[in-house]
């Protein structure tokens, strides 16, 4: 590799630092109830987002009977001049112009009927609000500025012991965000305990909460200590809540109302000092209003909520997301440290359902890969082989002649045994061209790197006419 070009790799792993934002423009919400039980109630929501609804943890109470507990969330979408009207699967329903609607657009001054009552739905003044000048906290990484206000609530909320519910869509880093909080809390020295709620046996739920007895059913032949006395000291991060049976809901909300727990088979409470986290990909709210998740709990796990946006609201992050997971790759791990501009132009163009989670493994599985030390856009196309998905390749990788996927409606279609050995085939030959180059032609580095036997290996190399001695 010449000078010029280790220069332009060093160039290429440049850390991104984020620009300096002195502040920005927001508008709240006006919400004025024009007929109902509640006529002349007039609100002003102080962020840009808020919940009406019959519910005391709403943002705007109302007493209307036919409202539910959490009726309709409101979001106002200032560069628009609009706001954004989401009903939260409510029973009798959100209504604007006659027309039921469950997630809409709406111009400012929109009349909405919510139950029984109608209320009108307005901007209100703009203000100058600083962002903060932060790009980071723990292992999230942002500069976008709904990214930057969270790090900011996030470290505010670090120093209290308030109870924080943490929403997002799945792959977001809610378990990031989480051991973050903890690392900067007073509980920081104490451990941090992870359950995931939809993996606990039904049997056993009770035992994993809180911990058994010997002999306290069948099979418990010692005794055993539950998550929260695990964590005593500490944090107990409850993963997926929204999936906690709604039988073990108000057993739950019993440690956190008393902050102690008896275990299975026994009748003498242990004091537990813990703090709690929490994090779900459902919205609880509109879970309360079909039953399906307690009131009261909801309360006590969500004293304060943190949303983390999606990526696709945020795709001016992947850059520095790039760049930060190729500086994270182990030291001692060959792959590529950098990428050219044209291949992070191609991320950026593409959709991610699985959020920071799947950005993640796509880097790591094309730096893994990559030809050189720089990842190219015939890389990626490799990585999409890998990652199971099926697209026109790049560069040295081409198509398979017989596409058993997005092939023209009007070809006949190649016997479905046929096509997947084909496809089959060609991934098997190209990874294995890039490994032997990878790996020096050595066949024991060669399995390490690619996690399986190495005579299994070796019959692959000779199945393929790649390499035939020992």
């Amino acid at each position: 590799m010449t000078r010029a070009s280790k220069l332009a790799d060093v160039e290429n792993t440049r850390t991104i630092q984020p620009e300096r934002l002195v502040g920005s423009t927001v508008r709240g919400i006006r919400v004025t109830v024009v007929s109902g039980p509640d006529m002349g109630v007039d609100a002003v929501l102080a962020l840009t987002r808020g919940i009406v609804g019959r519910s005391q943890g709403c943002d705007v109470r109302l007493s209307d009977p036919t409202i539910s507990a959490f009726h309709v969330e409101l979001h106002a979408v200032d560069d628009q001049g609009a706001i954004h009207v989401k009903d939260l699967s409510s029973r009798n329903g959100t209504r604007y112009a006659g027309a039921r609607i469950e997630s809409a657009l709406l111009p400012n001054g929109a009349t909405l009927e919510v139950g029984s009552s109608v209320v009108r739905i307005q901007l209100d003044a703009a203000v100058e609000a600083p962002l903060p000048d932060l790009h980071s906290f723990g292992e999230l990484r942002g500069r976008n500025g709904a990214m930057r206000e969270m790090f900011s609530s996030l470290q505010r909320l670090a120093r209290t012991e308030l109870s924080i519910l943490i929403e997002g869509q799945t792959g977001t880093g809610k378990e990031l965000a989480a051991r973050a909080v903890h690392d900067a809390s007073l509980y920081a020295q104490g451990p941090f305990a992870v359950l995931d709620c939809t993996a606990i046996p039904s049997t056993l739920a009770e035992s994993v909460l809180f911990g058994h007895e010997r002999g306290a059913f069948t099979g418990a032949s010692e005794r055993r200590i539950g998550i929260f006395e695990a964590a005593e000291g500490g944090t107990v991060f409850l993963d997926e809540v929204g999936e906690l049976p709604l039988e073990l809901q108000p057993k739950l909300l019993r440690v956190l109302e008393r902050r102690e727990v008896v275990r299975v088979g026994s009748t003498t409470p242990k004091p537990v000092q813990v703090r709690v986290i929490s994090a779900t990909w459902r919205d609880l709210r509109q879970m309360i209003n079909h039953s399906r998740f307690r009131e009261d709990l909801y309360y006590r796990l969500a004293q304060a909520r943190v949303n983390i946006p999606p990526l696709k609201e945020r795709a001016d992050d992947i850059p520095l997301l790039v760049y930060h997971f190729l500086q994270r790759l182990p030291a001692n791990t060959q792959g590529a440290r950098a990428i050219s501009p044209e291949a992070l132009q191609e991320l950026m163009r593409r959709e991610y359902a699985g959020n920071i989670r799947e950005l993640k493994s796509a880097v790591e599985r094309a730096a893994m890969m990559a030809e050189g030390a720089v990842i190219t856009p015939a890389d990626l196309a490799f990585e999409r082989i890998l990652s199971g998905e099926r697209t026109k390749a790049q560069g040295s990788l081409s198509a398979p002649a017989a596409s058993p996927v997005g092939a023209d409606p009007n070809q006949p279609l190649t016997p479905f045994k046929d096509a997947k050995r084909t496809l089959i085939d060609e991934f098997e030959k190209d990874y294995l061209q890039r490994l032997l180059h990878r790996t020096g032609d050595n066949l024991s580095r060669a399995a390490a790197l690619a996690g399986i036997e190495r005579h299994y290996l070796r019959d692959l190399f000779r199945k393929h006419g790649l390499r035939s001695d020992d």
